[in-house]
Formats: structure tokens, sequence, C-alpha cells
């Protein structure tokens, strides 16, 4: 079923139908040849390249998608402040959201008919997670960004990179109050020693443990209500395994966007990215299995969500 016109996505989801999300933002950056930072490129790209993350979104919303994840990834006061830019942690967060309200305007599109969601990341520095705080610290910092991106008008948050149980459910908790949809984004990989199990937290200075594990201790503590679960920020292979240890678990709704891609030194590696049928074919994959929210992160632009928007939500 295709989305029809609304502003409650947690309704449309309920009908059971399909929502269009996004493809990357910050390789689309690189892939347009902007500087990238690692210790803040996110923060930088707001501040001195807006016009290009605005031109990006346009694209997408040309493209077909109506579910749209702002530039906020790299935006919360723990990874502002190590690199000089603490002082212009408001100010960066709203530049993020009204970028995707020009780009809208610029495509002469009706806002009411997208989503914008505030990113809220385990990113830290130079992707640094010994830098990430923790309990309160992280449920503080996490929650002044969420007021931060509310105020400025987003319709939902995304957890986006999310590797344990407790970053997980203190991340949910700093966004609990404001009632907004939640998206809850896992990142996945194969075991390094077990080929057959998918893991959460590989590479990221965190001890390892299986999405199984994980994901079942989460959705015994977690009111579902207003909650999406995705796998996000995968690679294809490791996403299929993992959405059926999700299912297996969870029954609301389910988002899917993953990367495409190897990275060197932080840099996507655009040739080996899939191409928009092979995309195309993986997403029919999801969508039969139930997915309602398909989009793409890292490698995926607008062109393969283009694809999406012809031959699968307006078919």
């Amino acid at each position: 079923m295709v989305a029809q016109v609304s502003n409650d996505l947690m309704a449309v989801l309920g009908r059971n139908e399909t929502v269009l999300m996004d493809g990357a933002l910050g390789t689309e950056l690189e892939r347009r040849e902007l500087p990238i930072e690692g210790a803040g490129w996110s923060a930088l790209a707001v501040r001195d390249h807006g016009e290009v993350i605005r031109d990006i979104h346009r694209e997408y919303i040309e493209a077909g998608a109506r579910l749209h994840i702002v530039n906020s990834f790299a935006l919360a006061r723990h990874v502002l402040e190590p690199i000089g830019l603490g002082a212009d942690f408001k100010v960066l967060n709203r530049r993020a959201v009204e970028l995707f309200d020009e780009a809208v305007a610029w495509a002469g599109a009706d806002r009411s008919q997208h989503w914008a969601a505030g990113s809220l990341s385990t990113f830290c520095a130079n992707s640094d997670r010994s830098l990430l705080p923790q309990g309160k610290a992280l449920i503080n910092n996490c929650r002044d960004q969420a007021r931060v991106l509310l105020d400025a008008g987003v319709d939902l948050f995304a957890l986006e990179m999310l590797f344990d149980c407790d970053v997980s459910l203190a991340m949910l908790q700093a966004v609990a109050p404001f009632r907004l949809p939640v998206i809850l984004g896992f990142t996945c990989e194969w075991d390094e020693d077990n080929p057959r199990q998918v893991t959460i937290g590989q590479g990221m200075g965190r001890p390892v443990a299986t999405l199984d594990q994980v994901l079942k201790e989460i959705v015994a503590k977690v009111d579902s209500q207003n909650l999406i679960l995705s796998i996000m920020h995968s690679e294809a292979d490791a996403t299929d395994a993992a959405l059926e240890i999700l299912q297996g678990c969870w029954s609301g709704p389910v988002a899917i966007y993953p990367n495409s891609g190897g990275f060197v030194d932080l840099h996507l590696q655009f040739d080996e990215v899939c191409s928009e049928a092979e995309f195309e074919q993986a997403a029919q994959g999801w969508l039969q299995a139930g997915v309602q929210i398909v989009g793409g992160c890292c490698g995926i632009g607008p062109a393969h969500i283009r694809r999406l928007g012809g031959k699968l939500v307006h078919s």
C-alpha cells in the first residue's frame, strides 16, 4: 500500500502502509568532493556548506522520499565541545532542521507530506566511542539536543548506530519526555569468529554482543508505543540476517536503511557501492518480509532512492 497524506507517521504505519526514506547525507557530501573532517564533519558541513546539504535534501524529496533524517548526526555536545564548537550547539542543530525545511520549499513540496527526523547518534569526535558519555551525562546531552531539534520542528527522532543495551536505553530515556515517534537504529555485522552469528558493537571500542541478546533485553524493557526498530548502517547481507532476528522478537514497525560500499580511513569507496537495480532488488525483499520503512545509509544516494520511488512506492 502507498502512504497517504498524513502528518501522523505512526497512524500511517498502523495502516500497514509503506514509507520511502531518504539516503545518505555524509557520504553524499563526500561524493560531491566537500572536505570531510573526521572530528566533526557534520558540524562543519552545516556551518560552511549548508547550500549543499539543502540540495541533497531537495534531491531526496524530488526522488520521492517522505521520511528524511536531518544532518544532526554529529551535533551532540560531546562531539562539538572537543572540537571547539560547543558554543554553537544550538545554532548548528537548529540550522540542520532549517536546511531541510528550505529544501522542501525549494522543491515546491508540501511540508505536511514529509517527516523530518532529528538524528541523535553514538558518533564521537574521530569516531572514538571512548569519548561517549555514560549514564546521566549521556541522557542530559541527548535530551539537550533533542529539545533543540524539537523546537526547530522535527517530527520524530532517529537514534542511530546503537551498539548495546545500556546506551540504547539511555538515549531512549533522553527523548521520552518529548512524546515523538522514535526510530531505534542498530548497526550490525557478521561475527568475525562465527560467520553464522550477527553481532553488534564490533569496531566501536565496546564489548561485542549478539544482536539477539541486545534486542531481547531492549524489547523487554521498552514501551512499544511510538517506537520503530531499525537495522541501519549495516551491509545488505548482514541486514537480511539481522532483520530475521529482529522480527523474531519484535512485532512493531520496522525500518531498514543499509550501507553499501567499504570504508578506508573513514572514506567510502564509491566503486564498491551497489547499483540502483541491486538496491531495488534488496528493498523488494525487505518489503515483502513486512518492512514498512525503506531507505539508505552510507553510499546510498538520490539515484537509489529515485529508483525505489519509481518502482516501489508509486507502483
